[in-house]
């Protein structure tokens, strides 16, 4: 996590990575950059607080079978399950109110280029995180999701926007541009295959730079 002064909107920006999640009642706003992660932005706008989480994969597949070794994991919010009840829980500690949450949903990009859509993480990612949301009667008033570019987002939580644009090749600085798109597609498969594999991980910060 990390935090900086923004020139652009003129206000302190925290900047979470993958596992991470942030919640406010203040003005600061949040950002995050996403490929086949998915973040969820929930907000409760009668009492101004709201918060973005950043998942890899949709749930624990050794949570049932080895539940004490994941136990640490569990808490990074690597996991979907694990980062939206976290996030909520974050945000009812600072004043927000479950009834009242509303959701945005955001990335679940295919940019490992796999043919087949059940497949991709991506895809697997944002369709748990709208399944988990009707679950819990949270309604998604906002959602871009899918594609194969990965995205940058600011959310305001006084404002309850989120700001997002496409990290796109074919614009002028396109090698530059592709480049960050296959290192992050390699760092991200490296990161969920580090997940699979129970070790620690570390955020990827040059990412978010």
């Amino acid at each position: 996590m990390n935090k900086y002064f923004d020139n652009h909107f003129r206000k302190e920006v925290v900047t979470i990575y993958p596992g991470e999640f942030y919640s406010t009642a203040g003005s600061e706003m949040i950002s995050t950059v996403l490929g086949s992660c998915v973040s969820i932005v929930l907000f409760d706008e009668e009492n101004g607080v709201g918060g973005i989480n950043h998942f890899m994969l949709a749930k624990d597949s050794k949570a049932e079978a080895n539940a004490a070794a994941y136990s640490v994991d569990r808490m990074l919010g690597k996991f979907g399950e694990y980062a939206i009840d976290l996030l909520i829980e974050d945000i009812k500690k600072k004043g927000g109110l479950v009834e009242n949450l509303e959701a945005k949903v955001f990335g679940g990009g295919n940019i490992f280029n796999l043919p087949n859509v059940e497949s991709q993480v991506g895809n697997v990612n944002s369709r748990f995180a709208f399944e988990y949301l009707q679950k819990l009667n949270i309604p998604v008033v906002k959602s871009d999701t899918g594609g194969t570019l990965p995205r940058k987002i600011f959310f305001d939580p006084i404002t309850r926007k989120v700001f997002m644009k496409y990290i796109d090749n074919h614009k002028s600085d396109g090698e530059k541009c592709d480049d960050f798109i296959e290192n992050l597609g390699k760092q991200e498969a490296e990161l969920a295959r580090k997940i699979g594999s129970g070790i620690q991980l570390k955020a990827v910060k040059d990412l978010f730079k």
